[in-house]
């Protein structure tokens, strides 16, 4: 009798935090990326705000969302929430780019490009034929 109400009990549990999944209980991962967009766009709760859109990024992005890798890119690239970082951005972008995104796929053609490194020149060409399979239209416009 009792181990019958204790595998009731745990098949109960288990059930209960399923539902908790799929009713709203957001992971940490999802929040970051929420709050990531929330603070670097702007929303009807959050105004813009590039120190804070660059933590909630950077924690997203370390959880592997492509959208938030290309977001902290963007923002080391531009000196956004932080110093200007061409370097970081590039590794930021490469994380992404290397899970399809295309517009981390273009930033690295245009960051590789302006480099005197042949390597990176090679990169550069292989980063916009990328972008360009991806149908990325700044891409598709490059001569």
């Amino acid at each position: 009798m009792i181990s019958g109400l204790k595998t009731l009990l745990i098949a109960w549990l288990c059930l209960m935090l399923n539902a908790c999944a799929h009713f709203g209980l957001d992971s940490e991962a999802d929040i970051a990326a929420e709050n990531c967009y929330a603070y670097r766009y702007g929303d009807k709760l959050r105004r813009i705000n590039f120190a804070k859109a660059f933590d909630w990024c950077h924690r997203s992005a370390r959880w592997g969302d492509a959208n938030s890798q290309a977001l902290v890119g963007e923002l080391h690239y531009m000196g956004l929430g932080g110093e200007r970082d061409l370097f970081s951005a590039a590794q930021w972008f490469d994380k992404a780019a290397r899970q399809g995104h295309a517009h981390a796929q273009y930033m690295l053609y245009r960051i590789y490009s302006l480099s005197d490194d042949p390597d990176q020149r090679e990169q550069a060409i292989y980063w916009l034929q990328q972008a360009r399979q991806s149908g990325y239209k700044l891409a598709l416009q490059v001569p």
